[in-house]
């Protein structure tokens, strides 16, 4: 039971709002951003890898912790519900101060995003002037008549392992983006928008 729950939690991403019992919710997120900077050699590729990791955080961090999480959620039992109002207050601190875990969720985010047939889809070219990060990777580009674009670099796509490592040699190449839209979460805002995401990349 306690490996679905934790399941339960990782997936859970943190689009929800604060919790009014900060303290034990604070520690929590705390003790499990420690253990994740701590295994930060571990490498997730994979939704799957991403839950069990989640879960091995969250059974090495908060098990000393449960009692007092389930009585700061109002619980007396810890199960699917109690387990998922849990995940939801934990995953909203650890967006707010622990980049591993949205390094870590990345899979999980990405999973989400699934062409049905009905998603905008489009091509841009130009000039990369600016490669930022702020929760996702960010490219920015000036096309031929001056306009200023942006795509975001979330998912695997061709060209991507040239660049994996120092995504800021891209800057000041030309190149060609295909995207689809998405709606993605912004953290700091806690607000969602339209973003193009680039599922390709030429370098001109």
């Amino acid at each position: 039971m306690m490996k679905k729950i934790v399941f339960t939690i990782a997936l859970c991403l943190p689009f929800f709002a604060f919790s009014q019992q900060k303290n034990i919710y604070d520690t929590a997120a705390d003790k499990i951003c420690d253990y994740m900077n701590k295994h930060a050699d571990t490498k997730i590729t994979s939704e799957k890898e991403a839950t069990t990791f989640f879960s091995e955080a969250f059974l090495d961090a908060c098990a000393p912790l449960l009692d007092r999480l389930m009585e700061a959620e109002g619980v007396t039992s810890f199960d699917n519900q109690s387990g998922r109002k849990l995940g939801e207050k934990i995953g909203l601190k650890l967006a707010a101060m622990c980049p591993k875990y949205l390094e870590i969720m990345h899979p999980v985010i990405k999973a989400q995003i699934k062409d049905d047939g009905n998603t905008e889809t489009g091509t841009l070219k130009g000039t990369v002037t600016e490669v930022a990060q702020d929760n996702y990777t960010y490219l920015k580009l000036k096309t031929a008549d001056g306009i200023q674009k942006r795509v975001v670099w979330l998912t695997a796509f061709d060209e991507a392992e040239n660049f994996n490592n120092d995504p800021q040699k891209l800057v000041g190449k030309k190149i060609e983006v295909t995207w689809k839209a998405a709606q993605l979460f912004h953290f700091k805002s806690k607000s969602f928008s339209s973003e193009k995401v680039i599922s390709g990349l030429k370098v001109n």
